[in-house]
């Protein structure tokens, strides 16, 4: 009888561990997946400033896989130089999309601003507005 109750305590206990490590493994797995999407929507940026300074009437960068998830831009070219850029980024089910607004010199382009884009006004079935 003592051995079956610390058979049932035993279970418990190993229950309640794995349920703890399941838990710190999803929050493991969650930042790998925030932190790809980051260096991803970086790279769309990047690849897209460097179009840019080659041709400064550049649209963005069609979709293509990347780094294990897929990556893009769209350019929304303004007056005076100005533009927006909207790189989208997706890994594993996800999606992040950036805005940045710059403008256009004789040394290439300069980001001015930038900052993520919510996920109903991103590139997924939001609007996008240039400058």
């Amino acid at each position: 009888m003592i051995a079956l109750i610390a058979l049932i305590l035993i279970g418990a206990a190993l229950a309640l561990v794995a349920a703890l490590l399941m838990g710190r493994m999803n929050r493991v797995q969650e930042r790998t997946r925030d932190t790809a999407l980051l260096a991803l929507s970086d790279a769309a940026l990047a690849e897209t400033l460097a179009d840019l300074a080659a041709w400064p009437a550049s649209p963005g960068v069609d979709r293509r896989p990347f780094g294990g998830g897929t990556l893009e831009s769209r350019v929304a070219h303004g007056a005076g130089g100005s533009f927006t850029v909207l790189a989208t980024a997706t890994y594993r089910g996800a999606a992040l999309t950036v805005e940045a607004r710059g403008r256009s010199t004789e040394l290439g382009p300069v980001v001015d601003s930038w900052n993520r884009v919510p996920p109903s006004a991103g590139d997924r079935g939001g609007s996008f507005r240039p400058p």
